[in-house]
């Protein structure tokens, strides 16, 4: 099993191994431009030295391929290949990479740092400047191919209990373990979860791992809020868009607020609703060039801490990961269907109109 980031891993000695049945051509999705995939048949990749190559099983698409669907993403290339959270199956080891065989079941994310720049020296890896330069992206298709950087520090073995459609969930999960592990948690009585899609939800589930504190929720849409009072927020608040923010919740004020919806008003919420003292995750990021006017006499005076909370590094990978494999996790309800790669269009046109929160597409 892969280790940490700063182990040794075990390397295929074999001059690489190929899947019998490797056809030339695969089914792939391309982003063309905003509002507009297509479904197309593509050249099957074959792996490099120490690369991976995987039969995907499943795929997640959800707020992320939404935002560059509707608008472009900075770290999505248009037009080129759409998808970036995955599991599957292994179809062939380039020459000298990981300890991989032919059908294993795996998992991983889909970037990983250079260990070698002055951030990674200060266990900062999710700013290294090189985590996104050769990042894996055409989750959404038969085939996937791992560069091997990648694939020596995030990709690891899938134990057969754990789906495909779970297993891709690693890389929200890491995400949200990144930004879990830059609170301080000394004095945190009351926690407020802000937007409740499936971030705000693995938050939920989360939060029993750091702290005993109150957990509490805010968002919209009714199975939403069902389904945080399931995850343990109590109370939840319904925020609807435009309308005001519930007497009850104006009166409330947190030690720690999560912000997870990237909207302004999100971040505007969170903040105020934060304790002298307190603190704020701003998970959701905004889009290139906001200006988020804030109230400096309460950040100054009230000595209120702003985190910004972007990707992940190694170690949040290994422990989500580890959540994933203890079980306990209540996943299913984040996922509402699986749908064909065919049907990838329709997918991005229901998740733009809110018809849902993440849908696993299967290539197969």
């Amino acid at each position: 099993m892969n280790e940490p980031y700063s182990s040794s891993i075990a390397f295929a000695d074999q001059r690489g191994q190929v899947a019998d049945d490797l056809p030339q051509l695969m089914r792939s999705a391309v982003l063309v431009a905003p509002g507009h995939v297509e479904i197309r048949d593509v050249p099957v990749p074959r792996p490099g030295p120490g690369e991976v190559l995987v039969r995907i099983e499943a795929a997640l698409a959800g707020g992320t391929d939404r935002k560059a669907f509707q608008r472009g993403h900075p770290q999505i290339p248009m037009p080129g290949p759409f998808g970036h959270r995955y599991a599957g199956v292994v179809a062939a080891v380039g020459e000298g990479g990981p300890d991989f065989v032919v059908g294993q079941p795996i998992m991983g994310v889909h970037t990983a740092p250079c260990l070698r720049c002055s951030m990674c020296a200060k266990e900062r890896w999710s700013l290294c400047p090189h985590v996104m330069r050769d990042k894996v992206l055409g989750a959404f298709a038969q085939f996937l191919r791992i560069p091997a950087h990648i694939a020596r520090l995030n990709l690891f073995p899938r134990p057969a209990r754990l789906s495909a459609v779970h297993a891709a969930l690693l890389e929200p999960l890491a995400c949200v373990v990144h930004g879990l592990e830059q609170i301080v948690w000394r004095h945190v009585e009351r926690v407020l979860v802000v937007g409740l899609g499936v971030i705000g939800l693995l938050f939920a589930q989360l939060l029993p791992r750091y702290t005993s504190a109150m957990r509490c929720g805010a968002g919209r849409r009714k199975r939403r809020i069902e389904l945080a009072r399931r995850f343990g927020l109590d109370p939840v608040w319904e925020v609807p868009a435009g309308e005001p923010i519930p007497a009850d919740l104006r009166r409330r004020r947190f030690d720690l607020a999560l912000e997870c919806t990237g909207k302004v008003e999100g971040w505007q919420l969170a903040f105020d609703h934060v304790l002298p003292g307190g603190q704020v995750l701003l998970f959701g990021g905004l889009p290139k060039g906001t200006q988020w006017p804030v109230d400096c006499t309460r950040l100054h005076y009230e000595e209120i801490r702003l985190i910004g909370g972007f990707h992940f590094g190694p170690q949040d990978v290994l422990k989500a990961r580890q959540a994933l494999l203890e079980g306990g996790l209540d996943l299913d309800p984040l996922v509402d269907a699986c749908m064909s790669l065919e049907e990838l269009p329709e997918v991005m046109r229901r998740l733009s109109a809110s018809e849902g929160m993440q849908y696993a597409i299967a290539p197969g």
